[in-house]
């Protein structure tokens, strides 16, 4: 087995850091020479190490402002390769994963669902209302944008509600499903905005309660219904 190069060590030295909370989530990791004198190495080898943790998107770069911890780090874009499936096979397989999975995930939402997330998502169902009321008085695509913007943020949402890294780690996934959905849904004058945004407003409703299994029951129903609009 090929043996790691200095900049490779390096990496996996900054990376545990970032593993064991040095460096958390978000935060700005030192500058190139503090990096350099607390692992005893060259400015340029800390450069390089750098440069393969952002490559490998554990790591993001601001410019102007310095090198930070990725929101969710080492979560490429695309884990799984989906932007090379065909769309239609694709929007098919995401629907059938979601109607799997999304029962269980409103139960565990319903279940850890902090206050705080709870009035994100009352006031994300708000907003898709009031998006509702508006397309009614001027055009869809004033408002599309928007509307897809405010759906993603909802479904993605239940899923860190759940507090299971796995899910959380899966909301581009989510957030492709919405988009290819919304393709799909051919948003148009004459959609049923009102009734589509109810569906989301009765499960904000079901995992406010904090009844698993009613989130369940209503997580199963708002999946099937939505294939109605489709």
């Amino acid at each position: 087995m090929q043996s790691k190069t200095l900049s490779e060590n390096i990496a996996d030295r900054i990376k545990q850091r970032i593993i064991v909370g040095k460096y958390a989530v978000g935060t700005q990791l030192p500058n190139e020479q503090e990096l350099a004198d607390s692992l005893n190495v060259s400015r340029t080898t800390i450069r390089e190490a750098v440069k393969l943790l952002v490559s490998r998107r554990v790591l993001e770069i601001e410019r102007g402002k310095g090198t930070f911890v990725a929101a969710i780090p080492g979560l490429s874009e695309d884990p799984f390769g989906l932007e090379f499936v065909n769309e239609d096979i694709l929007k098919s397989n995401l629907s059938q994963f979601r109607s799997i999975i999304e029962p269980e995930v409103c139960a565990l939402a319903a279940a850890n669902a902090s206050a705080h997330q709870l009035d994100d998502m009352k006031h994300l169902v708000v907003r898709m209302n009031e998006i509702s009321c508006l397309v009614v008085e001027s055009s869809v695509d004033e408002w599309i944008d928007e509307f897809i913007d405010q759906e993603i943020a909802f479904h993605t949402l239940i899923y860190k509600m759940t507090r299971n890294v796995v899910f959380e780690r899966m909301t581009n996934i989510i957030s492709r499903s919405v988009i290819i959905n919304s393709t799909a849904l051919n948003y148009r004058q004459g959609f049923d905005f009102t009734k589509y945004t109810e569906l989301h407003t009765t499960l904000y409703e079901a995992i406010a309660s904090r009844n698993p299994e009613i989130a369940r029951k209503h997580g199963q129903e708002h999946m099937e219904t939505f294939k109605l609009f489709t």
